[in-house]
């Protein structure tokens, strides 16, 4: 299955000149590295980069707020979260960037998924 994610350059406080960002795919973290996410796989400056949202998180909102986000906008999150995080001085050659339940909430919430 495809999502549109279109690929996006950041200039990074860390990294020397713009890093340009691609997206790969999404996956089960918990089949792929026994992890409880969902992973959203980018390259990011020529490196792979895994941004992991948490499984819980969206466990909660779907069983107990009756609230269900769909693999694009899981894509979408995930690309807005690294972005943001570039910008802020992530170095892409840490392979993994965790989200956490208040991330993914904010995020969702900003790009109008969650109301």
């Amino acid at each position: 299955m495809s999502y549109a994610v279109t690929p996006f350059e950041v200039i990074s406080k860390v990294l020397a000149g713009p890093v340009q960002v691609r997206f790969i795919h999404l996956a089960s973290g918990i089949a792929t590295r026994h992890s409880d996410t969902i992973d959203a796989t980018f390259f990011a400056g020529g490196q792979q980069v895994v941004v992991a949202i948490p499984c819980a998180t969206l466990t909660t909102l779907r069983e107990h707020e009756h609230k269900n986000l769909t693999d694009q906008q899981l894509a979408e999150i995930a690309a807005t979260h690294l972005r943001t995080t570039l910008e802020h001085g992530y170095d892409p050659n840490l392979a993994e960037l965790r989200m956490t339940d208040g991330e993914l909430r904010a995020l969702a919430l900003h790009l109008g998924f969650l109301r």
